[in-house]
């Protein structure tokens, strides 16, 4: 997990630093104080992996910025610090084009020298043949031993095991962002799978198509975690979907493909269209006919239940969403959390209200000093944090408290 996150020079985030909490950290404050660019540095752990060891030409770098992030690792401390050079696309996405990793690691090596293996070549352990072969660093850059016949500093195995486990960590970090699944208008009727066999593959499926056949994968395996997922939503939970199915159109199609010396080769191709359909009271339904919060919450708590993520980042989970159900999901949220760290953001008193306070965080900017992050106990006084105490006994709960500025002090 993540104890401890600095991020420097990263948007609005000037020199912001604060520690997390292991299961749950939820972060509060207006627009613009800098809660999405939190969000989104941590994203960038996922883009260093992503990065593949292809530099770019440093002219295109727009942004140097500096991320430092401590994880717990079966109760030791190991620290990546990384300097990114980055520039943001038309999409508001940040694509790094160069970096500078570097790991300490004395709680397991016993040495306070830092280990220079960025995020990118880690991922190449998990190809099973790299496994069994020593990494040696020759000449500036990291190889195979195999590649070279002259001795080099090793890796030790224990720094690789460790390496490995942020790795798997990082690659099951999710982002929900507060608009995302909030539109089921854009959510197609049916899509294509292709089939060979007892396997079948999603056509280049994104957004809300990936989301279908991810729900109809599970449907089909019918998993433990989809079984879940329904009793959560169906009649025997909050009742919102009656029933879930799918139907199906099997078509075919040839392809020929033409080699060398005129041979020919012919390749039979089956598709599957799957249609999706949700019952809700009397009614059938395509996922484009749900509400808006319906689908939101079927969306989200799929994903919650049903996939094997490390670190979930949800952004404003009230959106398009009633108090009665918001309840629900976060409740369901906190269940989760023991499970899987989350980090959570939101402007709803109604969502702080089913919280601890030990779990807040709050998010303030000014154009000085950037956006800073202040954990709610750890910034009030014994007799503030008695007040809010007495408060909480006697008059009202913590969102009533923020909504009447008693955080904001």
């Amino acid at each position: 997990m993540i104890t401890r996150l600095e991020i420097s020079n990263y948007r609005s985030c000037l020199k912001c630093s604060f520690d997390l909490q292991p299961n749950l950290s939820v972060l509060i404050g207006p627009n613009s104080s800098g809660k999405t660019n939190i969000m989104n540095a941590v994203l960038l752990l996922r883009k260093l992996k992503e990065q593949r060891g292809y530099v770019r030409e440093e002219e295109e770098v727009t942004g140097k910025s500096k991320l430092k992030v401590f994880f717990n690792v079966g109760g030791k401390k190991a620290i990546l610090t990384a300097a990114i050079g980055s520039y943001t696309d038309e999409s508001n996405t940040d694509v790094v084009v160069v970096s500078r990793q570097s790991w300490y690691m004395k709680d397991f090596t016993g040495d306070a020298k830092r280990v220079n293996i960025p995020l990118f070549l880690v991922e190449n352990l998990a190809q099973p043949r790299r496994q069994s072969r020593e990494l040696i660093l020759y000449d500036g850059r990291f190889m195979w031993q195999d590649e070279r016949y002259l001795a080099a500093p090793q890796i030790s195995k224990m720094v690789w095991k460790v390496l490995t486990t942020i790795s798997r960590f990082i690659s099951g970090m999710r982002y929900y962002s507060a608009s995302q699944f909030t539109n089921p208008g854009r959510c197609p009727v049916s899509f294509e799978i292709e089939t060979e066999g007892t396997r079948s593959r999603g056509l280049r499926l994104r957004g809300h198509r990936k989301f279908l056949y991810d729900l109809f994968t599970a449907f089909k395996k019918n998993t433990a975690g989809y079984q879940q997922f329904f009793d959560i939503i169906g009649p025997n939970g909050i009742g919102l979907i009656e029933k879930i199915d799918f139907k199906s159109l099997v078509t075919s199609s040839v392809e020929y493909s033409v080699r060398s010396g005129g041979r020919f080769r012919k390749r039979a191709r089956e598709k599957m269209i799957v249609i999706p359909q949700f019952t809700v009271g009397r009614d059938e339904l395509s996922p484009n006919q749900l509400s808006e919060g319906t689908f939101k919450t079927i969306t989200l708590l799929f994903y919650l239940v049903t996939e094997a993520s490390s670190l979930l980042l949800i952004e404003e989970p009230e959106v398009c969403v009633h108090h009665g159900l918001l309840a629900s999901i976060v409740e369901l949220i906190k269940t989760y959390s023991r499970d899987k760290q989350i980090i959570l953001s939101t402007h709803s008193d109604f969502v702080l209200d089913k919280v601890s306070t030990s779990n807040v965080y709050k998010v303030s900017s000014t154009s000085r000093e950037g956006t800073k992050v202040t954990h709610i106990p750890k910034s009030m006084s014994r007799r503030e944090l008695a007040a809010l105490k007495e408060y909480l006994e006697t008059e009202g709960n913590l969102g009533e408290y923020w909504k009447h500025g008693g955080l904001e002090a």
